[in-house]
Order: C-alpha cells, then structure tokens, then sequence
C-alpha cells in the first residue's frame, strides 16, 4: 500500500507537471498568435498607406482564430497604428509610428497668369479675368485685355560705379573753351548700363542736354558711341537753381558694357553766359576709375580735351532694360516703369506714360515693382521627384490609350507618359516623367478621391502638349491637377480648355493656342494666341498639396506596448 501511494503521487506529480507544461506552452503559442495577429494589423494598415488603398480609422481585422483591432490616429505630418492582436483570450498590443518622407505644402497662385523675365505676350482679343504679375515686359495686340491689376516689375539696379563727392563746382556752357563736359569710368562687371545720374544745379535757363555714351580714344572720349541708342536727355526741368540735386539720365538704349574697359559719359552742351549747369566735383579726383575733362567742341575734327581737376559727380546704374506695359485694356491698377498705348481704368504707378488714358490717378515717379520668384521653389521639384521615384520605377514609356482606364502613382517613367484617345488615367500618387508628356483625343486625368481635397502634381523633364478635347478632374472642389515641366525653352503646348489643371514652366515658355480657355497659368515666358482667356478663381490662392498619398510614409517606430 505504501508502495502503491508513492508511485500514485509520483504519477499524479508528473501528470500535473505535464498538464501545467502543455497549459504553459499553449499559453505561449496563444500569446505568439496574438502578436502576429497585431503585426498582420500593423502590416495591413501600412500596405493600405502605402499602397493608397482605402482604410478606416478604426477597425477589426479577422486573423486566423483571432483578430486584430486597429486605430490610426493623426498627429500633425505623423501617423500612428496601434493594433491589438487577440486569440482565445490572450492579447498583445504593437503600435508603429509613420512620418511622411515628403512634403505637405501651401502654394499661393495669385495671379491668373504669373510669367518670368521672357514676359507675355497677348495677341488680338486674348483676355485674362483677374491679375497678372509679370517679371518682363508685357505686349499686347487690338483687344488684349487684363480685367484685373497688372504688374510689371523691373530688375533693381546697382550703382557699379559713382563719384559723390561734392568739395566744389565745375561750371561748363558759361565760357568757352569750358563747354562740354566728360567723365571717365570703367564698370568691374560686364552688364548693360541703364541710366546715369549726375549731381546738378544750373544757372539762368539753360536748354534741355544730350548726355552720350562714348568709347574710349587713348585715355580721352572717343566720337563713337558705346552702340546704337547710348544716349538719354538731360532735362533742364529737373534741375534746380538753388541747391544741387541728383537727376535721372535714361538711355534710350540700354549700352552694353565689358568689364575693364574705359568708357565715357559726355554731356554735350552749347555757350550761353547766362544760362548754363553746374556741376558737383571732387576737386580730389579720389574715383580711382576715371576722371573728368572738358572741351570747346567734342564734334570736331580733333578735339582737344582738358582736365578738369577732378570728378565729376556720377553714377552709372548697371542692369536689364526697363520693362514696360503695352497696348494692354487694364480695368483695374497698372504698375509698369513704362506704360504706352494702352487703356487704363484705375490707377497709373510709372515712370514713363505715352499716349494711355488713366480713368483714376497717375502717379509718376512711381517705384517699380520688385522681381517675384515663381511660386514653386526648386526644393519643392525634387521632392516631389524623389516621392515619385520611392513608389517604383517605370522603364520605358507609359501609355493610356483607346479607351483603356489605368490607375497610377506615385511612379517615376523613364520615358514618354501618353494619354490619347479617350483613355482615363487616375493619378494616385506623384508622377515624375524623365521624358515627354502628351495628352490628346478626349483623353481624362483625373486625381484619386484619396487626394482629400488636396492637389497632386504630374512633373516632367520635358514637353507637355495638350489637344484636343481634353479633361482634367481634381478630387474635391479646390483641388486641381499640377502639370509642370522643368524644360527650358519651349515648354508647354496648350490648344485645349480645362477648368481644374494648373501648367507651369519652370524653366521655360508657354504657348496657348486661339481659343483655349485655362485657369492658372505660370511659365518663364507665356504667349496668349488670338482669343485665348485665363479665368482665373479665387481657390487658386492657397492651393494645398499633400504628400499622404504619395506613397512616401516611412516607419520611424515599431514597439510592442501594453
């Protein structure tokens, strides 16, 4: 009996012990099941991210046996999943933390149409319903008309060389042979000289003056000019006769200048004892680049040239031509250094204003508006390149065609990407194409509803051309399809209407063929053919583009919580 009790509790001891191991390993395999099934709710909802896929905040995932209920919550640019795994009563918990690798950027189109420093230019009839912001000239034809305010902004200029000191006069015109005058200068950059100023006062009355700029002849004023239109007017109403003050020469023609090379401002003048200018000199002669002179007559066959004993007061402003506003209908404010032939219906800001009606105030002597970069940085290109390259590389050209419906993003092409003949492209993602874009025939591009409202671009290293009945769709009202190309040159074609796609030249030039009817408009140089219209609206101003669909979210934590 004492035997048969030991080996009874020996056998029970064993079999408690191997029940308790099987409920221990059991345990563990349940707890293991619980932990693949929060990594499957980990992984599904980052596949769905990713991949753009649909998903909901907060949902359960069947597993196996188990399941896994999954949250995403969004934090600012972050996203977190948490998934708690379960399988017969046993539960783990994961939760990743995503960043986007990409961007979430505001841009503001202001303008119905923004052009760079080729200008625009507007043929018969082509209007533009809003503003326009122009960083060259702006040309126009019969019937061009800009509904809004346009703008046209000069290059600022630089003093590259000046003499300003003012220890005593130099009178030239009151007696002879001190008649015309000339000083001396040597610019250190190779850049067209715009204008030049000079430190004045006169006596009496003296006429109006040509101020001329001259090459160099041995160390004197040669009789050539710098090329053809070197020269402005001096005008003898800007001059004072009780104190000296600086005043404006304007070349009518910008002189190309070398730097290094000697040239001359000549100011050509006439004999009148009692009525002649005054000017400011650095009796000194400090300017190390030049120096002053005069002569009876700089015309003549030979002239002799004197020094003066010093400087004469200058400077010589170096940059781009003054740009201008032409032939343009402006219903509301025009802002140009230059405004000719054209019709205004608000304000006037110039410098210059010839044969232009103003139905509100001039305001002469205006400040130019300032150089406006184009809205999207080259920082903001690359990355959405670089999204576009994390979501998979297309070798060879991409085509969309008679009919077919293909969804697409983000991707790098390295080819052509071509969406012809009623075919239906739905962008996804970002899309960079190394080669050209061409889109014809009843084509559609339309962004993904998973865009939220948001834009989405279609970026290319070459030519966009779009033609024929062509339609574009953003995924919301306020959202709108990006078509951008860096190519320099001609860039853009358009001979086709859209009301929900943005074209922009980052480098080069757009041309909109008769008739086209757009929204936004921004290239470097922009050419409006015979009644094409930009109508620009109001949700242009702060365009949002967001980075959460381009497939560009990385994983920046993976740890089991409690």
């Amino acid at each position: 009996m004492i035997i048969m009790s030991i080996v009874l509790i020996i056998v029970a001891g064993l079999g408690l012990v191997t029940i308790i191991e099987q409920k221990i390993i059991a345990n563990s395999a349940y707890s293991a099941q619980a932990y693949y099934a929060a990594e499957s709710g980990i992984e599904d909802s980052l596949y769905r991210l990713i991949k753009n896929k649909s998903y909901s905040a907060s949902t359960t995932l069947p597993v196996g046996a188990g399941s896994a209920a999954i949250a995403i919550s969004d934090v600012g640019t972050q996203k977190y999943i948490l998934s708690k795994g379960q399988e017969r009563g046993h539960f783990r918990s994961l939760r990743a933390k995503l960043n986007t690798g990409g961007q979430n950027i505001s841009a503001s189109f202001s303008y119905g149409v923004q052009v760079g420093r080729g200008g625009l230019k507007m043929d018969n009839g082509s209007q533009v319903e809003g503003n326009i912001f122009s960083n060259g000239p702006i040309l126009g034809s019969a019937g061009a008309t800009v509904t809004g305010n346009a703008w046209v902004a000069n290059d600022s200029l630089s003093a590259n060389q000046q003499s300003i000191v003012n220890s005593s006069d130099f009178s030239f015109g009151q007696a002879n042979p001190v008649i015309d005058a000339a000083q001396s200068f040597v610019p250190s950059a190779s850049s067209n000289l715009i204008k030049i100023s000079l430190l004045l006062k006169k006596f009496g009355s003296p006429g109006n003056k040509t101020v001329r700029i001259l090459t160099d002849n041995a160390g004197q004023p040669s009789k050539t000019l710098v090329n053809s239109g070197a020269y402005g007017t001096l005008l003898a109403s800007q001059v004072g006769n009780s104190s000296y003050a600086w005043v404006d020469i304007k070349l009518n023609n910008p002189a190309s200048l070398q730097a290094g090379v000697k040239y001359w401002i000549l100011i050509d003048s006439s004999l009148n004892e009692d009525a002649y200018f005054i000017s400011a000199r650095d009796a000194n002669d400090s300017y190390a680049g030049g120096t002053g002179k005069y002569s009876q007559n700089w015309n003549t066959s030979s002239p002799a040239w004197t020094d003066i004993g010093g400087d004469l007061a200058f400077k010589a402003w170096l940059g781009s031509a003054n740009n201008f506003l032409d032939r343009v209908l402006v219903g509301g404010n025009a802002h140009a250094n230059t405004i000719s032939d054209s019709s205004i219906t608000g304000d006037a800001y110039f410098q210059t204003l010839t044969n232009s009606t103003v139905g509100g105030t001039k305001y002469p002597g205006s400040s130019d508006p300032t150089i406006q970069d184009l809205p999207l940085t080259q920082a903001i290109i690359d990355g959405w390149k670089t999204e576009a390259a994390n979501g998979g590389v297309i070798t060879g050209d991409y085509i969309v065609d008679a009919g077919a419906v293909k969804i697409l993003g983000p991707k790098k092409i390295e080819g052509n990407l071509t969406i012809s003949n009623r075919g239906d492209l739905t962008v996804s993602g970002t899309i960079f194409v190394t080669g050209n874009i061409n889109i014809f025939n009843n084509a559609k591009v339309r962004l993904s509803s998973e865009f939220n409202g948001n834009s989405g671009a279609v970026i290319t290293d070459g030519l966009i051309s779009v033609t024929n009945s062509c339609s574009f769709f953003g995924a919301s009202a306020g959202s709108y399809v990006l078509l951008l190309s860096t190519k320099s040159g001609q860039a853009i074609n358009l001979a086709n209407n859209s009301d929900t796609a943005i074209f922009y030249a980052a480098n080069g030039s757009v041309d909109v063929s008769n008739n086209t009817v757009l929204k936004e408009l921004i290239g470097q140089q922009i050419h409006l053919n015979n009644g094409s219209r930009i109508v620009y609206e109001a949700a242009l101003a702060a365009v949002k583009f967001s980075s959460s669909v381009s497939g560009s979210w990385k994983v920046t934590a993976w740890e089991e919580v409690p």
